[in-house]
């Protein structure tokens, strides 16, 4: 090779490089938000998953050109020309099995919001589905080096005994998230109670723990094995709809037929205005005692969530105290009566 050729050649390396990194930056800064404003004037999300997808790749596979072309008309590197094809195909096929996993995850994620509650998205779904493809992925690039993979599976055959004793505990996890998400019992989005008290929603279900967010805005994380196996009350099933008592005492000097009447006139108007309320319920209260200064009933809202039962709740309490006073029916303090013998 000529000094003149050589020149030449290390040239069109220099360019080649950094030119396809610079022609997919601007084709991606250039065209892409076209694609993604078309596809956003579409009532399909598909459109949107794949322009979101190929955007991922476009500036690795214009860098892959860039070097391809490099390589195809340089004899720079000639005697690594095999190795660098070698190399080409497969950065080529780790960028193809990213993208894939990327789109098939996120046109998963539509159909399943479509599906509603029946299949949840979660973590360790989506990981399973990642894990596939990748799978895939390293089956084509062991196909191309060809490699044989025959005695890897056995030698996988062989240890995987080992290697489930090392992971019991997170293959434990791991099938008893698969468990509750195929029981359908749990998802995100519903709010739950734990056996040792804790409360929240749930944010997701991965390949390890269950995470929950308590309101006090702080994040609960409890291992699957423990979750499953632990008992757990969801407020979300059957329905989402949640009954909100509200315990109250009268006077033992109230006629009890006007204080129930009153009460649910103020329940009924709370009902019809208060946002997560169930409009079309007919709130009632029941008796349940004679207590020491009190007559106590609860009062049975209906809230259309968990969390609505707390402004519900507020606003009930203060429209009741309100209507009372002007009823003149009393909520009387603690009393308690001491009588002393006198001894003789």
């Amino acid at each position: 090779m000529t000094e003149h050729q050589l020149a030449i050649d290390i040239l069109l390396w220099i360019v080649a490089l950094p030119a396809g990194w610079i022609l997919g930056r601007l084709f991606k800064a250039l065209v892409f938000p076209i694609f993604r404003k078309h596809a956003e004037r579409t009532e399909n999300n598909i459109d949107d998953t794949f322009v979101s997808s190929a955007e991922k790749i476009v500036v690795p596979i214009f860098w892959i050109i860039g070097v391809w072309l490099a390589f195809h008309y340089s004899d720079l590197f000639f005697e690594y020309k095999s190795d660098i094809k070698k190399a080409i195909v497969v950065f080529t096929i780790v960028c193809i099995t990213w993208a894939s996993s990327y789109l098939i995850n996120e046109i998963a994620r539509v159909y399943l919001l479509r599906l509603g509650k029946n299949l949840p998205n979660t973590s360790i779904f989506s990981n399973l589905v990642s894990g596939g493809v990748f799978v895939v992925g390293l089956l084509f690039i062991l196909r191309y080096l060809k490699i044989d993979i025959a005695p890897a599976l056995a030698a996988l055959g062989v240890g995987g005994l080992a290697v489930a004793l090392a992971l019991q505990d997170t293959l434990s996890n791991l099938f008893a998230g698969l468990q509750m998400l195929a029981a359908k019992k749990l998802k995100p989005g519903d709010y739950v109670k734990l056996e040792n008290g804790d409360e929240g929603f749930v944010e997701d279900i991965a390949w390890r723990n269950t995470t929950v967010r308590a309101l006090g805005n702080h994040i609960i994380i409890v291992p699957n094995s423990k979750l499953a196996s632990s008992i757990v009350k969801n407020f979300i099933l059957p329905d989402s709809q949640n009954s909100v008592l509200v315990g109250v005492g009268v006077s033992y000097d109230s006629d009890l037929a006007l204080v129930e009447r009153i009460t649910i006139e103020v329940a009924k108007e709370i009902q019809g205005r208060v946002d997560g309320a169930v409009r079309d319920h007919e709130p009632f209260i029941r008796y349940n005692s004679f207590a020491d200064s009190s007559i106590n009933f609860n009062v049975i809202l209906r809230s259309s969530d968990f969390t609505s039962q707390y402004l519900i709740t507020h606003e009930f309490i203060k429209a009741l105290h309100v209507r009372y006073n002007k009823e003149n029916i009393e909520i009387p303090f603690p009393i308690r009566t001491v009588h002393l013998k006198k001894e003789e």
